[in-house]
């Protein structure tokens, strides 16, 4: 008789205000897993095709999910999951209820924002026009006078070379 190996998948995560989203990474049991939604819990167990891992997961959210509203997509690397919050509203400050580091627990950057990031793609491409608006200058917009800038005086000739000589 083989003995299992009991071993947490590595878990990505990132959020929005109304949704949150985790992949858990098990790339040797594509098929061979349960997993169950709660509220506040997510479970995972699962078992490599040799036998050999049993993949263990008991995630203690930190918020609350809608455990009807969630989609999965499942492929042979991971169990992708994007989770409908039930209070739509401010970050939570952590994934999971406990303060406690586990080093299976990742933040998924290729997913993450900001929560000062708006969802709106437009808003970066009108990042040129806003600074057009800006009154960075000081002048009115749409002013045709130039202003005098003291930059733009003549500046003094440099000492000439005869007066440098007799210093020498």
């Amino acid at each position: 008789m083989t003995s299992c190996l009991r071993v947490a998948p590595e878990v990505g995560w990132a959020q929005r205000r109304d949704r949150i989203f985790l992949t858990i990474n098990v790339r040797e049991c594509p098929k061979n897993y349960k997993l169950d939604i709660d509220s506040k819990k997510i479970t995972f167990s699962g078992n490599n095709e040799q036998g050999t891992k049993e993949y263990v997961l008991d995630l203690d959210l930190y918020g609350e999910v809608n455990k009807e509203k969630y989609k999965m997509l499942a492929s042979d690397r991971s169990i992708q999951l994007c989770l409908t919050r039930v209070e739509e509203g401010e970050y939570w400050p952590r994934l999971l209820e406990t303060k406690i580091k586990c080093h299976f627990l990742k933040t998924d950057f290729n997913k993450w924002k900001d929560e000062d990031e708006t969802d709106d793609e437009d808003e970066s491409a009108n990042w040129e026009s806003m600074m057009n608006n800006m009154n960075i200058g000081g002048t009115e917009l749409g002013s045709e006078d130039e202003v005098a800038d003291s930059d733009d005086d003549d500046l003094p000739d440099l000492e000439d070379d005869k007066d440098i000589e007799k210093l020498e």
